[in-house]
């Protein structure tokens, strides 16, 4: 018997052996759930909660179904679900005009976070900057609203992460147009946009990050020093960000306590 064959004989079983082994220990479907109407609705966020249940946010275009109160166009769409995925409540946010929520986040007093953002002054938005705003939604254990933030200038601003910080508030993280309004220090062009806010909504600090080219931030997390993860993308090689591989990089940016 040949090395050769001995060698190609037990690498294949070894090959098989290892798909019947990842087959074996493949997780089952316990159980799956389509929600939402006739039209399109799109989930973008999820955390289990402590009752062993679930928040969902994204976005809905639907007024029937499992959708009811959408404001017109699109709306943040808020789920919760129980253990085995029934809907428990529902609730449709927003105006006349398209607002898309992308991050949900339980707090401590049982509420929920939401961030995404709104092209809406009306229904339950107020305090459109003009064009995209990001839009910050406080929710009791129930969803309902119990305040709202815009937040941005003339451009379009967008957020799409939020966490509650340990002393209370809220760091919020997405992309902003602007150069006016609540935004300073922008680059030029499509900056990463990092918020502050209190336990009521109002703004600390902001920061824009980025370059001439286009930057964006998709999340953001509190770190144990008191200070702030931020990823996203980048297409700059000036201003804040060195080292660009060409085209659109990974961008990740460690900030301190504040």
């Amino acid at each position: 018997m040949s090395k050769m064959f001995i060698t190609v004989f037990f690498g294949i079983m070894l090959v098989t052996v290892s798909l019947i082994c990842i087959a074996e220990t493949a997780p089952e479907i316990i159980w799956q759930k389509i929600l939402g109407g006739s039209s399109d609705d799109y989930a973008f966020s999820i955390q289990q909660t402590p009752d062993g249940g679930y928040i969902v946010a994204g976005y809905t275009e639907s007024n029937d179904g499992d959708v009811k109160g959408n404001h017109e166009n699109g709306d943040f769409w808020i789920v919760k679900l129980d253990k085995d995925g029934n809907i428990e409540w529902q609730k449709t946010l927003g105006g006349s005009n398209w607002d898309w929520a992308f991050s949900v986040q339980q707090t401590p007093d049982g509420g929920y976070i939401v961030a995404g953002f709104t092209w809406s002054n009306d229904g339950d938005v107020s305090g459109n900057h003009g064009s995209l705003d990001a839009w910050i939604v406080k929710l009791d254990k129930d969803g309902n609203i119990e305040w709202q933030k815009t937040l941005g200038g003339s451009g379009n601003d967008w957020a799409t992460s939020v966490q509650q910080t340990t002393d209370g508030g809220y760091i919020v993280a997405g992309g902003t147009y602007s150069t006016d309004g609540v935004i300073r220090g922008n680059h030029g062009s499509l900056d990463a946009w990092v918020v502050k806010l209190d336990g009521n909504g109002n703004m600390q600090w902001q920061k824009a990050l980025g370059g001439s080219g286009s930057d964006s931030a998709w999340s953001v997390q509190q770190t144990t020093d008191g200070g702030y993860i931020v990823a996203g993308f980048t297409k700059s090689n000036d201003g804040d960000v060195t080292g660009n591989h060409g085209s659109a990089d990974f961008w990740v940016v460690k900030l301190g306590w504040q």
